[in-house]
């Protein structure tokens, strides 16, 4: 049996290696004296984040109330109004603060002539400012080693530990040495990102779903899971490129259908390729489902100095490119066919403005969190992590130790290590395959309908009944992968389970449900865990405390209605026919 290491005196214990972590580390390291950050990774070199796409999404200095309140309500619209409106606000007008941060600690910006950080346009109607890719992530990670946080790297944690029904800290292990490590804690931070499934997306394969499922376990209220969040990504097709898809929208990258129409002028006519990622993943599922795949980008009207632009800010994307023949010196030589990724799952922890959670210790940030109080991207990790982080700090500088409960901790190691333990069983890449193929396809959670939903519930259900159970590793770097095919697997059972329950086009399409209802659904789908059972239930938003009014009754989504205007559709019966 490996051996046990057991981590004290803990104040704040931060989990993941992303910017949401960095930030909530580095934080919480201000108001608190012992800060240990640990990822199944290394600090800044894992996850999301150190793919970054160059690019921040932040309220800029100039820009008044009136673009504010524009900017709130546009990300509140682009999560179907699913929000808190008061933490949306909260973090624009945080952004730029973590830019000051980040610019004093030596991450490096796109500079105006004037020597200002200069801000350019991007997906959406508002400007973005741009970063020199994976060295933002590497400042971040020497910051919190300068300042003093404790980071634990390679150490894969899987569970909470509780008392009295509070969180007092982590149960992992090394994936190297196999060490079972114990991290005993007065407040715990989540910010183990969401997850893609392991699908086409080049530097998102370690985002698992490992805070939902751990969160869960320990008794904690998950929400938002039948939301996309993001909805999906869009990737090259025949390349493992990317990400950096903000970058080529608001450099004027345009997409093109099979019969070489220019088809964000259809879905969006105002702000075209530089819409919304919702809108855009919308427009590829409905052209695919009408026949008109695949899809191509065309970047070969970029100038020169927009490609040299390209590889300061996205330089290993472009060295992808360039390797793959599709750059030559400063040119892009011919257009790229490009497809969606898989649809995001995020079954988020539930949190307050703090960024506690449903349980006295725990918080959560970046997109550990639920979508109703953390927007997704970079800008949204770095203002929910230091908040995450200086709130935690709080409350352990307020709080008693808890002992850990030996049971426990005996336990949980004993069922870190099963898999190691079965000679028979199945494999971890039999379940990720299995989620894989009742996940990615467009038709399932971006295009939804009951029966076909319903069909890939019962897989993952029976997947999880009887593959789950005896799904084996042969060395510590499969067991890695066992808990983290796991975790997709509750993921996924998650995103299915609640997409049924909401019967509307509000997060997803419907084809059953094509009506976008506020009468009924103006509401947010929780999950708790009642003896392992996941329960189902739901919460209305507080629209008394939006600054605009919300329309009353239902109404065709804004979608199914272009795709009605352009003859693709038609309503019978209340329910979406194509034509």
């Amino acid at each position: 049996m490996f051996k046990t290491r057991v981590i004290e005196d803990i104040d704040v214990l931060v989990v993941g290696g992303g910017m949401a972590a960095c930030f909530a580390a580095i934080k919480a390291k201000q108001g608190a004296k012992k800060v240990v950050q640990v990822d199944k990774g290394h600090a800044g070199k894992s996850g999301c984040s150190v793919t970054g796409a160059g690019i921040l999404h932040v309220l800029l200095p100039e820009e008044g109330d009136k673009i504010l309140a524009d900017r709130v309500k546009r990300l509140a619209r682009a999560q179907g109004y699913l929000v808190h409106m008061d933490m949306i606000q909260d973090h624009l007008e945080q952004s730029w603060g973590i830019v000051e941060d980040m610019e004093k600690w030596g991450v490096e910006f796109e500079r105006a002539s004037s020597g200002g950080i200069e801000s350019q346009p991007g997906r959406g109607a508002h400007p973005v400012i741009q970063f020199h890719g994976p060295q933002l992530m590497d400042v971040m990670m020497k910051t919190g080693k300068k300042v003093g946080v404790t980071q634990v790297n390679r150490v894969m944690v899987t569970d909470l530990l509780t008392n009295s029904g509070k969180v007092v800290g982590a149960v992992g292990f090394d994936i190297r040495s196999g060490e079972f490590v114990v991290f005993k804690a007065k407040a715990t931070v989540l910010a183990m990102g969401s997850t893609w499934y392991r699908g086409l997306l080049p530097g998102h394969r370690d985002t698992t779903g490992d805070a939902y499922a751990a969160a869960f376990r320990a008794g904690a209220v998950l929400r938002g899971a039948e939301n996309n969040d993001m909805v999906s990504h869009a990737m090259p097709a025949r390349f493992d490129i990317g990400p950096g898809l903000t970058m080529y929208q608001g450099l004027g990258g345009r997409w093109y259908n099979v019969k070489g129409e220019r088809i964000m002028e259809k879905y969006n006519p105002a702000l075209k390729e530089q819409a919304g990622l919702r809108n855009i993943m919308y427009a590829f599922s409905l052209e695919v489902r009408r026949g008109n795949g695949p899809i191509h980008i065309d970047m070969t009207h970029f100038t020169e100095a927009q490609v040299q632009r390209m590889r300061r800010v996205i330089p290993l994307p472009m060295r992808m490119f360039e390797r793959a023949g599709l750059v030559v010196g400063d040119k892009f030589v011919q257009r790229i066919e490009w497809m969606l990724c898989p649809p995001i799952g995020r079954p988020g922890v539930m949190v307050n403005r703090a960024f506690e959670a449903s349980m006295p210790g725990l918080y959560a940030c970046g997109e550990a969190a639920a979508s109703s109080a953390v927007v997704t991207g970079l800008a949204a990790a770095g203002t929910s992590g230091a908040s995450a982080g200086a709130n935690a700090a709080k409350f352990a500088a307020e709080t008693e130790s808890l002992n850990v409960l030996q049971a426990q901790v005996d336990a949980l190691k004993e069922k870190v290590f099963a898999p190691l333990e079965r000679k028979g069983g199945f494999l971890p890449e039999q379940i990720a395959l299995a989620v894989q193929e009742n996940i990615i396809p467009y038709e399932i959670l971006l295009i939804r309908e009951e029966d076909r939903m319903q069909k890939a519930l019962e897989n993952i259900e029976y997947a999880r009944d009887n593959y789950l159970t005896e799904i084996k590793a042969y060395d510590l770097h499969n067991l890695k992968n066992a808990h983290e095919a796991a975790n997709m697997l509750f993921t996924a059972e998650l995103h299915l389970a609640t997409s049924l329950y909401r019967k509307e086009s509000r997060v997803g399409l419907r084809e059953d449900y094509p009506y976008t209802d506020n009468e009924n659904w103006f509401k947010w789908i929780e999950v708790a865990n009642d003896s392992r059972v996941y329960i189902i239930s739901t919460r209305p938003v507080p629209v008394d405390q939006f600054p605009f009014k919300i329309r009353p009754g239902r109404e065709l989504h804004y979608v199914w209605k272009l795709a009605e205007d352009m003859n693709a559709v038609k309503v019978e019966r209340g329910e979406i026919k194509w034509v």
